[in-house]
């Protein structure tokens, strides 16, 4: 039955019964949304003669194996909304007597504390279960286990590994304070850290990755205990768990060295510390893998730590030259006497002719020049790096400036802007972006040895460009489009900073000129004139029509996406649109293929969505590091349900938005798919032009002449 509103009055469940109520027969039940939760059941009690109703709740049943759901956990009148027909649920203990149930087990001793550890697991996903268990102490009788835990013990190994899990689905609720977790909780899990380090047959791969994942969520949530992690465990103390053969590990390594610098109070310190990680790392993790092939995870942690690192420069990028800075007086007048390598540059007494040989502009105050902010200083430390460690190749750049006209210090602020841009320097890591640079993350001064490369760039293609001081600007956009568009083809083949000169080298200016004229067959003139103009509008439509169709094309196709909120990394959902366009059908799945359309269980009318985007999502303040909003949206459906995504990159986010926006008979708003339609109605257009090729269109449209008196044609054949 529907209301007048169109919302359906019951709802038709299937009950099941517990092995705690015997064997029961299945029900099939029509519950009014008006009626109150405790008649049900004890209705349902009545039907099976079951005494004490009050006793019992219902929760929705557990899956099948192989099968995943959406739904678990306890049915209240405040989540009840939520029901929908074809539910299956069951008949259960009050939440308050689970709790204390599973409370009073897992103070015990034996089978009966191990087997409830392990239920507990999945009971604390739950927030009703949650919040009666934490009600009763139950964190705090989690950590007193761990406390007494020792690892010598495999029974304390097997309760440890049930205990962490379930004690960070717990701690995800945010019921409980991490600032409110024991100090002698936190030290026996660094304790734990300490001795797999140290004696290899303490070594579990489980327990350091249980330890690892609980202290950085604790460092990050609480500037006390901050602090007393990094008092006992350093960057050298965790990296020899970079060597083991387990990926959890590395992954829950990285991850907690990324934490480490994220909430760093002084990042320089720890940036100092970095300098002997950079090989590590290249050793004992881009080494182990076929770089196109990391897992995923893990390369989630390596992009962060190349954020973290390219991060660092942030504050020489916004700090302007500040005359009279001793250090920085120092560092400018290193550049002339590494040049010219006598002691008038030394003794700071340099001539205006020298500075402006060193490609300053305004030779009387180089200062100046270093005012613009970005680049701010960093400018002047990435010329400083290239003078002292390749000291042949800037005497060099500087010495032949005479001949090719390509100022050294001018065109080197322009370039570390734009690396600055290329590599988003002072900007947060985007959410679950995966892609890294291996020889970023293998560097210890990263930007600098960019600079190094793309300095050579610089002046190569300046020569081939035969350019000017007055072309700086044409030639930052060729070695901006050099640097992009390698970068853009493959990132795992980026090795080494001698495998990027090559690869770059290779990238000559007259490829890229061949490449922009490729794209341009015609005259802009052309493309611009009214009859093409004319003729572009009129094909427009269909253009537009074939992208709408190339996005729901990809939306049938369908895509995984993390489950939001969840800690657990394989937690996945897939989403894809019925080949009708009428449902889109999602489901909880194990592993990133997209499974067959049959395999996924909920559906959501298309007819009865809506889409937000952004901040205006529900799931946006669960985002746990900045710079994600971008990648996030959301669909709303019935009254308060959603389904959340967050977009592993950009182009999938653009593809979903654009195709959920064709289906609710929105414009394509992104900058994608605006490309998308300008290529396509330029080669249309261009192909179409192909038989008229030498052959000027004129501007205004021809007259029309006058019609014949009559249509009496004469012909005469021809021999």
């Amino acid at each position: 039955m529907t209301s007048l509103t169109g919302k359906q009055d019951r709802v038709k469940l299937a009950i099941q019964s517990q092995p705690l109520l015997g064997t029961k027969q299945p029900l099939l039940l029509e519950v009014a949304n008006n009626s109150e939760l405790v008649t049900v059941i004890r209705d349902i009690c009545g039907q099976w003669a079951v005494s004490n109703p009050e006793q019992y709740a219902l929760k929705y049943a557990e899956p099948a194996a192989g099968h995943a759901t959406a739904k678990f956990g306890y049915i209240t009148e405040s989540n009840r909304q939520h029901l929908k027909n074809g539910d299956i649920l069951t008949v259960a203990k009050l939440p308050t007597l689970a709790a204390k149930d599973t409370f009073d087990k897992i103070c015990s001793t034996g089978e009966e504390k191990k087997t409830a550890m392990a239920g507990l697991v999945s009971l604390s996903k739950d927030y009703v279960f949650a919040l009666e268990f934490i009600s009763l102490k139950g964190v705090q009788q989690l950590m007193a286990i761990v406390e007494q835990c020792q690892l010598g013990s495999a029974a304390d190994v097997d309760i440890l590994m049930s205990l962490s899990e379930a004690f960070q689905e717990l701690m995800q609720h945010n019921i409980v304070s991490w600032e409110a977790l024991t100090e002698n909780f936190v030290k026996k899990l660094i304790n734990f850290i300490e001795m797999s380090n140290e004696t290899p047959q303490n070594f579990q791969p489980s327990i350091v990755s249980m330890c690892l994942d609980i202290l950085q969520s604790t460092m990050g949530n609480s500037p006390k205990f901050y602090e007393l992690v990094l008092k006992h465990i350093t960057i050298n103390k965790v990296m020899p768990f970079l060597d083991k053969p387990h990926n959890e590990v590395k992954r829950t390594t990285l991850a907690f060295i990324n934490v480490m610098i994220s909430k760093a109070p002084n990042k320089e310190a720890v940036f100092k510390e970095l300098c002997q990680f950079a090989m590590h790392l290249k050793d004992s993790v881009l080494s182990r893998f076929n770089l196109e092939t990391v897992p995923r995870e893990i390369a989630q942690e390596l992009y962060v730590y190349q954020c973290h690192l390219m991060n660092q420069y942030e504050s020489r990028m916004k700090q302007k030259f500040f005359p009279g800075d001793t250090q920085m007086e120092e560092d400018l007048h290193l550049l002339p006497a590494r040049a010219f390598q006598d002691d008038n540059s030394r003794s700071k007494s340099v001539t205006e002719g020298q500075w402006k040989q060193l490609g300053f502009l305004k030779g009387n105050d180089p200062r100046q020049e270093l005012m613009e902010s970005p680049p701010g200083i960093l400018a002047l430390d990435c010329m400083v790096h290239f003078a002292k460690n390749k000291h042949d190749l800037y005497s060099r750049f500087v010495l032949v400036h005479a001949e090719n006209m390509c100022p050294f210090a001018y065109a080197s602020i322009a370039l570390t802007k734009v690396l600055c841009q290329i590599f988003r320097v002072g900007e947060p890591p985007i959410e679950l972006a995966h892609e890294f640079i291996p020889l970023i993350v293998a560097s210890d001064d990263p930007l600098k040895d960019l600079f190094v490369v793309t300095i050579q760039l610089l002046l190569k293609t300046w020569k081939e460009m035969r350019a000017s001081v007055l072309d700086m600007e044409k030639v930052m956009v060729v070695v901006t489009k050099q640097i992009l568009t390698l970068l853009q083809s493959s990132t795992a083949i980026l090795t080494t900073f001698d495998v990027l000169k090559t690869k770059l080298f290779e990238l000559t200016y007259k490829k890229i000129i061949e490449a922009e004229e490729n794209s341009q067959l015609l005259d802009e003139s052309v493309l611009k004139s009214k009859p093409v103009q004319e003729l572009s509008d009129a094909i427009r439509p269909e253009i537009v029509e074939l992208v709408k169709q190339e996005r729901l094309r990809h939306l049938v196709e369908g895509a995984t996406f993390p489950k939001i909120g969840r800690r657990g990394r394989d937690q996945l959902f897939c989403c894809r649109l019925s080949p009708n366009y009428k449902m889109l059908h999602f489901g909880d799945i194990s592993g990133e293929q997209v499974p067959p359309l049959e395999a996924l269980d909920k559906k959501i009318p298309v007819s009865e969505m809506k889409l937000e985007v952004g901040m205006a999502c529900p799931h946006a303040d669960k985002v746990r590091r900045g710079g994600g909003n971008q990648s996030l949206f959301s669909i709303f459906y019935e009254e308060n349900e959603h389904l959340d995504f967050i977009a592993p990159n950009e182009t999938v986010y653009n593809i979903w938005v654009d195709g959920l926006s064709v289906l609710l008979n929105r414009k394509m708003t992104s900058k994608a798919a605006e490309e998308d339609i300008e290529t396509l109605l330029n080669m249309d257009l261009k192909l179409r032009l192909l038989d008229i090729e030498n052959v000027s269109i004129p501007n205004q449209t021809p007259t029309i002449p006058k019609e014949p008196l009559d249509y009496d044609f004469f012909y005469k054949l021809l021999d």
